[in-house]
């Protein structure tokens, strides 16, 4: 018994088995880290580079290669650099190469990539270079395999982006566009606690010589909803244009607020740089604040001036419809109506509204542009407080423009003028070759004191006229569209007075204008005057032009042609009273619109006046005023019926004349009664 061991306690025995495994367990697991620690420190990262490229290729459609080291720090946030990185661009294209980055510096944080989301804390690139172009065929070069030129691209959330000398090209060969910008990242100081991203571009944009400086925050938030600072200024041709605030999702413009700054030679060339179609308009300089959430684009506090006018207001563009609208609301408190003429295809701001021009020929011959009808759907009020003009006196305008599937309406357009109204509804069909346009114009209550105060017509009681054109025509400028005219058109005038001696020498009437040229001139009443035209083919064809008053009644027949601007007019006057020597010789107007002729036809005038002479001889000068003598037979026009007429032709409504009823095409429905 003394040579045999005892028995071990329960439970030892099984420890001392089981240990030793562990410990070699253990140890093999720990080997296996250290020579994975020691493969991932000493691994040659380069070998990844081909199948890199070849993975990238394949999803990308274009070739993809990584011709330097690339090298790879692991951790938490692994820093991996690449080196001499080349995209080829599409077949085709005018330089093999899309882009090519020197050095690619960046970090990635794993938790969030295992979540699906890929965050880079700091991006860093050197001398890239990028090619960004449209050839003539239309497809971007950056149209990728798999996605439409309009789908999103989901982007990493980039925290610090730090770039060196690099380079953007756009180019966009039908449209004339080429810009060069170097990109690059300011150093932080100078007031600014972080470095800044810099851009510098010039070049050609559409066509005109432009340029851009631009800088940046510091932190590009690529992909996310932080606010990122911006303050740039651009020139293209004459136009220039500053903007000051913050970005949301820049890559993406889904939301902007800026102040703004935007001044230029003519508003219609924003249509080239921005697709929103603008009239043409002298000279102009605007400032306000820009709103822009998805695809609606506000402009608040606009303020400015255009020409010599000052512009206010509100306005805003929903890209999001089809096509895009816009809707505005803008106000002038000083309006000077040369600056609006470039609305009727006239050299705005430039000269006078009834400067000559053309080779003496008056109406505006600009193109209206279809291709602007259509580029945008529209709803603008717009109001002129105090309203500056040449001659024609205006007191006030209020427009309502409403352009809708390339028609655009005037509804209406509402000017004061000489104590009156000219109230205008004017429709445009853009969808038609040429423009199809209709016009009713109504002439309210317009003084003649006020409508002529230099003319010798003008006295204490000249009455009020009023009047009515419908036109139709087809033509895209004014010229052409009044040289196709077809309508009606009537002027009334009812009541007010005229010189006496205007109407003594429209008849020529020798002895009675002698006696008011020594005794003065007095004042006649006008028992009407009628102006009543049927147009056809722009030719406006006299059916009445009567003025009629107790001393005189003058007659005028004839035309006004449209299509050359000439006139035709003869205006016989006749006598209702006795004159000792008058030679009735009958007005002739010709000539032009720019230049207007008026001249006796002294052909009676003639006859008249050798009768005289030769009875002078015969009878010892006894009978020499026989011929003269106007006896006034002429009997009064029946005026009643001339206005029936011409009201009836027209639509002319008694309240046209005088009084303050709008016409029954404007006039508005009343509202409906409460509780209905």
């Amino acid at each position: 018994m003394m040579g045999r061991s005892s028995p071990l306690p329960t439970g030892i025995r099984p420890h001392m088995t089981f240990s030793r495994p562990l410990k070699w367990t253990a140890g093999i697991f720990l080997g296996l880290a250290v020579l994975v620690a020691l493969l991932i420190a000493f691994f040659d990262w380069n070998l990844l580079r081909g199948p890199i490229g070849s993975r990238i290729s394949a999803t990308s459609g274009r070739d993809i290669a990584i011709n330097g080291d690339l090298t790879v720090r692991l951790s938490m946030q692994p820093h991996v650099v690449v080196n001499d990185i080349v995209i080829g661009n599409v077949a085709g294209s005018s330089e093999p190469r899309m882009a090519t980055i020197k050095r690619l510096d960046f970090t990635i944080d794993l938790l969030k990539l295992l979540s699906g989301r890929i965050d880079l804390p700091d991006l860093a690139l050197t001398e890239p270079r990028l090619l960004l172009e449209i050839p003539a065929d239309g497809v971007p070069n950056w149209r990728f395999n798999g996605r439409a030129g309009d789908d999103p691209v989901e982007l990493p959330v980039i925290g610090s982006l730090r770039i060196e000398r690099g380079s953007l090209t756009y180019r966009e060969l039908l449209k004339h566009t080429e810009m060069v910008m170097d990109v690059s990242t300011l150093a932080a100081g100078n007031g600014h606690a972080d470095a800044r991203l810099a851009i510098d571009g010039k070049g050609k944009y559409r066509g005109e010589a432009s340029s851009v400086h631009a800088i940046g925050g510091a932190i590009l938030t690529m992909g996310g909803a932080k606010p990122y600072p911006i303050e740039a200024t651009a020139v293209s041709g004459h136009t220039k244009a500053a903007i000051k605030g913050t970005l949301i999702d820049p890559l993406h413009l889904t939301a902007q607020q800026l102040t703004f700054t935007l001044e230029g030679s003519d508003l219609a060339q924003l249509f080239a740089l921005t697709g929103v179609p603008m009239p043409p308009t002298p000279a102009y300089k605007l400032a306000g604040f820009l709103d822009h959430a998805a695809s609606v684009w506000k402009v608040h506090e606009l303020t400015g001036k255009v020409g010599d006018s000052d512009l206010a207001g509100e306005l805003s563009l929903d890209r999001s419809q089809k096509p895009q609208r816009i809707t505005a609301t803008l106000v002038s408190q000083k309006l000077v109506m040369r600056d609006l003429a470039g609305l009727i295809g006239a050299k705005p701001g430039t000269q006078p509204a009834d400067a000559p021009s053309r080779g003496g020929k008056i109406l505006p011959t600009e193109p209206f542009s279809p291709e602007k009808l259509q580029a945008a759907d529209a709803d603008v009020h717009f109001r002129g407080v105090k309203i500056i003009t040449e001659k024609m006196p205006l007191e006030n305008m209020k427009a309502h423009l409403i352009i809708s599937g390339g028609v655009l309406k005037l509804a209406p357009l509402d000017f004061g003028a000489a104590g009156g109204h000219l109230i205008a509804q004017v429709e445009m069909d853009g969808r038609r070759a040429p423009i199809a346009t209709s016009v009713d114009l109504v002439a309210r209550s317009l003084d003649l004191q006020k409508l002529f105060p230099q003319s010798k017509l003008a006295a204490d009681n000249t009455g009020t006229m009023g009047g009515r054109a419908k036109l139709v025509g087809n033509g895209n400028s004014v010229a052409q569209l009044l040289a196709t005219a077809n309508g009606e058109a009537a002027l009334i005038m009812d009541g007010g007075s005229v010189g006496e001696l205007t109407l003594r020498l429209a008849n020529l009437d020798i002895a009675n204008s002698m006696l008011l040229l020594i005794g003065g001139d007095k004042q006649t009443p006008i028992r009407c005057m009628v102006g009543n035209f049927n147009a056809k083919g722009g030719v406006f064809n006299v059916q009445e032009l009567v003025l009629d008053t107790p001393k005189v009644n003058i007659n005028g027949t004839g035309h006004v042609d449209l299509n050359d601007e000439s006139l035709h007019l003869r205006m016989v006057a006749k006598s209702k009273g006795f004159s000792l020597a008058s030679l009735r010789g009958p007005i002739a107007i010709t000539g032009t619109f720019s230049a207007p002729v008026a001249r006796p036809e002294l052909g009676n005038a003639l006859v008249r006046g050798g009768a005289a002479v030769a009875l002078g001889v015969v009878t010892a000068g006894i009978g020499a005023l026989l011929p003269l003598l106007d006896f006034g037979n002429e009997r009064d026009s029946n005026c009643a019926a001339l206005i029936s007429e011409a009201k009836s032709d027209v639509g002319v409504k008694a309240s046209d004349i005088r009084g303050t009823r709008l016409p029954e095409t404007t006039r508005p429905k009343a509202p409906a009664a409460a509780g209905r």
